[in-house]
């Protein structure tokens, strides 16, 4: 039987981090009336930590889609002193730039050609299902992926086992994961490794960064020092 092996988007094949910040920067200089002159850095850490908070809102099922969308601008608009008016014309700007920021990983690609010769890739992925289909049709990852798993769409976000227990049903069928190897390589040590590893799934992080871990985890730096543990 083929392995499992499947991948997270954002931060993981993707440079998620990246995209958000160059858009970010794009957005807070075509519209400087809106930040109030207050340092480009600031506006990003009040708005990275209010979306990490309203993210986690949104997997508990406490509030919707598009109050998600327009509170992580309007919250660190007012945290910063800001009038929260320009919040939902600010949002729309910064995901029209966050788009056109996308790119792959180094590794990306090859790490995706190497699973697909040694079993069955699927991406696993918390986010909007249009934006994460549209990074998957942007790269032409269906050369290589065939099995897409969204939150949105199981209705279960990482690290709550019923997304892994989906994926396992997208690529097998209702009874046939038992016996498979089951790999998942992603970048967030709570939402993936622990997610995976409660799941009965191999968990690997991708940590290019070193970051200090609060536990143990198998780790690459580089996506390209994944490919060995594909096939181990």
């Amino acid at each position: 039987m083929r392995s499992l092996l499947f991948f997270d988007l954002d931060g993981t094949l993707i440079d998620h981090r990246g995209a958000e910040e160059a858009a970010q920067k794009e957005t807070f200089e075509a519209m400087p009336a809106a930040f109030g002159g207050r340092p480009f850095d600031e506006w990003l850490a009040a708005y990275r930590a209010a979306n990490a908070r309203l993210w986690a809102a949104y997997g508990k099922g406490e509030i919707g889609r598009e109050e998600l969308h327009l509170r992580r601008f309007a919250e660190p608009l007012e945290a910063l002193g800001l009038p929260a008016a320009p919040a939902e014309e600010v949002g729309d700007a910064y995901l029209a730039r966050y788009r056109r920021a996308w790119r792959l990983n180094e590794g990306a690609e090859e790490l995706l050609a190497a699973a697909a010769e040694l079993g069955e890739v699927g991406v696993l992925s918390n986010g909007f299902r249009e934006l994460q289909r549209a990074k998957l049709a942007r790269f032409g990852l269906e050369r290589w992926v065939r099995h897409v798993v969204l939150s949105e769409e199981v209705g279960a976000m990482k690290p709550s086992r019923e997304i892994f227990d989906a994926a396992v049903r997208a690529a097998c069928g209702p009874d046939g994961g038992d016996g498979r190897r089951k790999l998942y390589l992603g970048d967030h040590f709570e939402t993936d490794v622990l997610g995976a590893k409660r799941a009965g799934w191999l968990p690997v992080l991708y940590n290019p960064s070193r970051a200090p871990l609060p536990g143990p985890a198998l780790t690459v730096t580089r996506l390209s020092d994944a490919i060995p543990l594909l096939a181990a």
